[in-house]
């Protein structure tokens, strides 16, 4: 690959973060999921084959997999802000009545989901929280705020957020546009890199530089 199509392929892979989070998000909350979830699909796939056309096989899959990780932490941290924004603005605050609980012990952090009905007896829409295992239980009354349209989940009002949440999803993905950038940057002066950054015992890879060298006994 020429100089200038690695640079192309770098700042593509570098926007691909935001579009893949904010994009997907906002696409999800104005068409559905049903609608959303190709697209993902198709930029998932894509960024995978970019990273693997900028680094190389090995490096690539290696650098592709830890992406992606951090791109679904940074995916939900958006949807997580979202929610906040939503409910913080145009969300409506109720008495809610816990119609059913769901337990999960069998996890690390033991927790439970409570289905919430206004008083009324309706459904509140999207309206199942979560909290702590056996925090709650049916019939007990909360406070909760909802999103009548039902995109953003209903939430216990101190558990919103907005500034905080936005911060962690600027700074996540932040931090992955910037590995991203890193490494096109490392290939456009530095070439491929021949190896992945764990080399077998005894060889010493000064990645992403193309060359290794014996280490010293």
């Amino acid at each position: 690959m020429s100089r200038r199509g690695t640079i192309v392929l770098a700042v593509a892979l570098t926007l691909a973060v935001p579009a893949g989070t904010f994009g997907l998000v906002l696409l999800n909350a104005g068409v559905g999921f049903g609608a959303a979830w190709p697209v993902g699909l198709v930029l998932g796939v894509g960024w995978i084959v970019g990273m693997v056309r900028l680094l190389g096989a090995a490096a690539g899959c290696w650098a592709a997999g830890f992406g992606v990780v951090l791109w679904l932490m940074a995916l939900g941290s958006v949807a997580s802000a979202r929610d906040s924004v939503i409910l913080s603005t145009s969300g409506v605050t109720v008495t809610a009545r816990v119609m059913a609980a769901h337990d999960y012990t069998q996890v690390k952090h033991p927790e439970s989901t409570y289905e919430l009905v206004d008083e009324n007896g309706t459904p509140i829409p999207n309206g199942t929280i979560t909290a702590g295992l056996h925090s709650h239980a049916v019939g007990d009354r909360l406070t909760v705020r909802y999103d009548p349209r039902g995109v953003a989940t209903a939430r216990l009002p101190e558990d919103i957020d907005v500034p905080g949440e936005l911060a962690v999803a600027f700074g996540l993905n932040a931090l992955v546009m910037a590995v991203t950038a890193g490494l096109g940057i490392a290939v456009v002066f530095n070439g491929r890199p021949r190896r992945v950054p764990f080399p077998p015992r005894g060889m010493v890879v000064r990645w992403p530089y193309p060359r290794t060298t014996r280490a010293r006994r």
